[in-house]
């Protein structure tokens, strides 16, 4: 049964069966899933610096965005790339398909490397309060490692990257 209804998810409430037979009554958020981008340029990514209401606090993080119904997460990526940092990118590399918390969230993150990026201007949502910050890939990893940066989503693109791409 639908309790809420948003412009970026829905929450229900069922009850559902377990594969040992029990029956559950299940709280979880129905989303249409995100893009999440790595945008590259030579040994530095850019991140954004953005309030998050949710936490109180500002949050260093990959570029992301809700998919609009009827997109596909490439065109998601590509979009929310410009809006949020103002680069185009024209190698857009798909690296992996996280869920980050299976447990209240249907959500499916695609994440992506952007490279051969050009600078064309950015168009942030008038909600989004975002800083561009560009940063040399290894200062990521130290601040991941000294907890200044615990966004999911960036701490698993930056680690996957490191040990998929970045050695090929």
């Amino acid at each position: 049964m639908k309790i809420f209804s948003g412009k970026k998810f829905e929450v229900y409430i069922e009850k559902t069966e377990l594969p040992n037979g029990k029956i559950r009554e299940l709280e979880y958020v129905k989303h249409r899933g995100s893009s999440v981008i790595l945008p590259l340029i030579d040994n530095e990514v850019i991140l954004v610096k953005e309030y998050r209401p949710v936490v109180g606090k500002w949050l260093l993080q990959l570029p992301a965005g809700t998919i609009d119904e009827g997109e596909d997460p490439e065109t998601t990526a590509k979009r929310e790339l410009v809006e949020e940092t103002g680069f185009e990118a024209n190698t857009l590399i798909h690296l992996i398909d996280l869920y980050p918390s299976p447990g209240i969230s249907d959500e499916l993150m695609h994440i992506y490397v952007a490279k051969d990026l050009n600078f064309v201007g950015s168009r942030p949502e008038d909600y989004e309060v975002i800083e561009i910050v560009r940063m040399p890939l290894m200062q990521i990893v130290e601040m991941i490692k000294s907890g200044k940066i615990s966004d999911m989503k960036t701490v698993a693109g930056i680690l996957y990257y490191l040990t998929t791409l970045a050695k090929s």
